[in-house]
């Protein structure tokens, strides 16, 4: 189980130190000398206070992690046992490979923001077969084409395989292995693979979670059909090891999880922070701060315990503070380590008074949502958007936390204004399409998109050269007429009678 710090080697110095100064402050103040007395000290006050002081800057060496990543996301590399022996008939009736499948289907089924998954086929070697991305549909069309025992090295091998596999993701980037095998080593013996495969997951710091499938089960060779029907073919028997892909899993820091479970669930969490990644993958927020503010606070007891010789410090402190407020002491504020949410202040203050100069002076550079967007505001006005992208990357990552924060939709409109600007149009409609999708509606973001878009072509004029169109044939009116009079009704005649002089 790991500890929730960055760097937990820095606690136990500190908290020997600590305990030491605390006990030499006990042993002071049971055995206080006259001068001691005279001053006013307190030792049992002084060692709190150098332990508080001591205490604190390991904590903050070590980084405490807690929170919720800002922008959650993670990458599930899909690791799909793609041997003959998956062929097998499984406890149900269907074949691993069919009920493997049916898990991946599920998986894909549902909209997941913030997950991205890729697709390694695991036989004696890794097979690579798709990058992560996020077009589900792509993914189960690829598996749909694999035929088990037709592609990569005969057998499976996960102390060969899963080495392959690591040595292609990215360092530091959240990310775990989905296998779905039977959990059964063909080419290497079962300690010598975990060896191997255990090693390269701890030293990537990347979990490993499966599921396993089948028991042992006869699967026909090919070709081997015999000529005379009475005869039954030649067969293999693989027996599936679910034992070895649980201890390689529980070894990575993961585990398995049985066949009705949903991992859609598991991954998810994993995104979001609730469920705990390695330390080196994991998104949580660290906090040195909280180091700083305990040390903080033992330094103040320590100068409350010193007793009279510190009366000679407050001219000093006194003549300091004079200085920093006088109008030099001003002027030289810049130079100063201000709290980032004074200098935020004092730049949105100078943005809204139309004094760019001075927002560049004091543009914050904390890593709080705000004071991202207001750095990024101020870099986009100063006509310098690979600033405001750089800033805003944390911000405009796939996947963010339920529901929407206020920070997501500026966050991804001022990304888009930074791609054009760059002449990046592709970039900056899969920005505002992103939002489209997390937040519909979005009356700015359609207004933009469709800006982007380029204006429909106007019908070309017609060509005065060009000849009239064909008039149909006198012979084929002169039929189209006397067909018409055949149908009209005929006029009646007059009577007969004598005619009138």
């Amino acid at each position: 189980m790991n500890l929730p710090f960055t760097y937990p080697v820095f606690l136990w110095p500190a908290a020997g130190l600590a305990l030491l100064a605390l006990s030499a402050g006990l042993w002071a103040q049971a055995r206080t000398g006259l001068g001691v007395r005279v001053v006013g000290q307190r030792p049992w006050a002084l060692g709190l206070g150098v332990a508080l002081m001591l205490g604190g800057l390991g904590i903050g060496l070590a980084e405490p992690r807690w929170g919720v990543p800002e922008s959650p996301r993670l990458t599930v590399h899909i690791v799909l046992d793609a041997s003959r022996s998956m062929l097998a008939v499984d406890e149900n009736g269907g074949s691993r490979w069919n009920n493997a499948l049916q898990t991946i289907d599920r998986v894909l089924s549902k909209p997941s923001p913030g997950l991205r998954f890729s697709v390694d086929l695991l036989t004696g070697d890794a097979v690579p077969l798709l990058p992560p991305g996020e077009d589900r549909t792509l993914l189960r069309d690829a598996l749909r084409a694999v035929k088990p025992g037709e592609i990569g090295s005969p057998g499976t091998s996960f102390g060969r395989g899963i080495p392959q596999i690591l040595k292609s993701l990215p360092e530091k980037e959240p990310a775990i292995l989905f296998v779905l095998s039977d959990g059964e080593e063909s080419w290497l013996a079962e300690t010598d693979a975990m060896q191997r495969a255990s090693s390269a997951l701890k030293a990537s710091g990347v979990p490993l979670y499966g599921i396993a499938f089948g028991q042992g089960n006869p699967i026909p060779v090919a070709g081997s059909a015999p000529d005379d029907p009475r005869q039954k073919p030649d067969v293999l028997f693989t027996s599936a090891n679910p034992d070895f892909l649980r201890r390689l899993a529980e070894a990575s820091g993961g585990r398995t999880l049985r066949p009705e479970e949903s991992p859609l669930e598991l991954f998810q969490k994993l995104a979001e922070g609730k469920s705990a990644l390695p330390v080196s993958r994991s998104l949580i927020p660290s906090h040195p701060e909280w180091g700083a503010w305990i040390a903080m606070a033992g330094l103040l007891l320590w100068l409350l315990a010193a007793g009279k010789p510190m009366v000679e410090w407050r001219p000093i402190l006194l003549a300091l503070f004079m200085v920093g407020a006088s109008q030099q002491g001003r002027a030289a504020l810049p130079d100063i380590p201000l709290p980032q949410g004074v200098k935020a202040w004092l730049a949105q203050r100078a943005l809204d008074e139309g004094d760019l100069v001075e927002a560049q002076k004091w543009r914050p550079r904390g890593i709080r949502p705000n004071h991202r967007l207001l750095a990024a505001e101020i870099d986009l006005r100063s006509k310098h958007p690979e600033g405001a992208l750089k800033i805003l990357a944390p911000l405009t990552g796939q996947g963010a936390p339920r529901p929407i924060p206020a920070w997501r939709v500026p966050a991804l409109l001022m990304a888009a204004r930074a791609q054009v600007a760059l002449k990046e149009i592709d970039q900056a409609k899969l920005l505002l399409e992103r939002l489209l999708m997390e937040s519909p509606g979005r009356v700015e973001a359609v207004h933009d998109l469709q800006s982007l878009l380029p204006n429909p072509e106007p019908p070309p004029p017609p060509n005065p050269k060009s000849p009239p169109p064909p008039r149909p044939s006198q012979g084929a009116r002169q039929d189209e007429l006397e067909g018409f009079q055949q149908r009209m009704p005929k006029k009646p005649t007059p009577p007969a009678g004598v005619k009138d002089i």
